[in-house]
């Protein structure tokens, strides 16, 4: 894959994370939302955000639709771990612990391996599929 889609998938991660970080800056970083609210954000993720943000990387890069959602999954759950690391674990002081008291991150992070590859899996099938139709 190109240098250029990396840099896209690493800028796209970073702003993705930082929208998340700020929209959750008025309650903690999600900590003061109840563990219902918390299902209910890492369900609308698995099923529409990820899926989403994967389908319009594979839409607007080229390349094979499998290998950019393998390496979108590792941008998407790598990086923003890095990125929660740094913020929660070492500025605030949680260490490696914030996997566990903001366990929805880590459901995110495992989440982007589940459903990513399989998103690109879909589009190569249905591209597959339609040229072999024409």
């Amino acid at each position: 894959m190109k240098i250029k889609n990396h840099f896209i998938m690493l800028l796209l991660a970073g702003v993705a994370w930082g929208a998340f970080y700020l929209t959750g800056l008025l309650s903690n970083y999600f900590t003061d939302w109840s563990a219902g609210e918390k299902m209910l954000i890492t369900w609308i993720a698995f099923f529409s955000i990820l899926p989403f943000i994967c389908i319009m990387v594979n839409i607007f890069l080229e390349g094979d639709h499998v290998k950019k959602s393998i390496w979108l999954a590792f941008y998407a759950s790598v990086c923003l771990f890095v990125f929660d690391f740094i913020v929660v674990g070492l500025i605030e002081g949680k260490g490696i612990g914030f996997l566990i008291s903001h366990w929805y991150l880590t459901a995110g992070y495992i989440e982007a391996w589940a459903v990513m590859p399989l998103t690109g899996y879909a589009m190569k099938k249905f591209e597959d599929r339609m040229t072999k139709a024409k």
